[in-house]
């Protein structure tokens, strides 16, 4: 990989800190001898018990307790019964905020590089994302902090130098609407 994941500590720091950071970084995805190199271009952030759109809002549930848990890992549920939808954990354990993964440029690297016809794919909502990715139920709880790990968050190496992070309300939540924690690379 050549790049080292980002450590602990860039995860733990507050919620909308590292939506913000993670845009331009480049997540590297491995499984089923495939390797996707997948540049962050939307997040949103999302602050546990103190933010209604949260699913930490009200406490711990089967689903959300890995929220509650240490930063970087995978937090990965389903949406409307059909859809994967991948965040990344916040904070100290027990706050249970998490960044939501909403749009990547991906590059498929590596030996059964299926996406050779056109080799950069720019993918839009959370539930495409996943499933381009293969991430499932199956990573919930995934630690991306782990330099040998299925999905690590790494720095780019030039480009985010001169990126232009955008901010906005977020997409499809019922409350908390006036909250500015949608954060995008402006221009693309």
């Amino acid at each position: 990989m050549g790049r080292e994941p980002f450590g602990r500590s860039f995860f733990e720091q507050p919620v909308d800190v590292v939506a913000h950071e993670l845009i331009g970084s480049h997540m590297i995805v491995h499984g089923e001898g495939r390797v996707f190199d997948a540049q962050v271009i939307e997040t949103e952030a999302y602050g546990g018990l103190d933010d209604p759109a949260s699913h930490a809002f009200r406490g711990p549930t089967p689903r959300s307790t890995i929220m509650f848990g240490p930063a970087g890992h995978l937090y990965v549920y389903r949406i409307y019964g059909i859809h994967w939808c991948m965040n990344v954990v916040t904070q100290e354990a027990g706050s249970a905020s998490a960044v939501l993964l909403r749009a990547a440029i991906i590059h498929q690297i590596g030996a059964n590089a299926d996406l050779s016809e056109t080799p950069t794919v720019i993918c839009r909502g959370p539930g495409n994302l996943t499933r381009i990715l293969s991430i499932t139920g199956d990573d919930n709880g995934t630690d991306c902090c782990a330099k040998a790990g299925r999905v690590v968050f790494v720095r780019s190496t030039n480009e985010t130098e001169s990126r232009v992070v955008g901010q906005s309300t977020r997409v499809g939540v019922s409350h908390a609407k006036e909250r500015r924690s949608r954060y995008f690379l402006e221009g693309i």
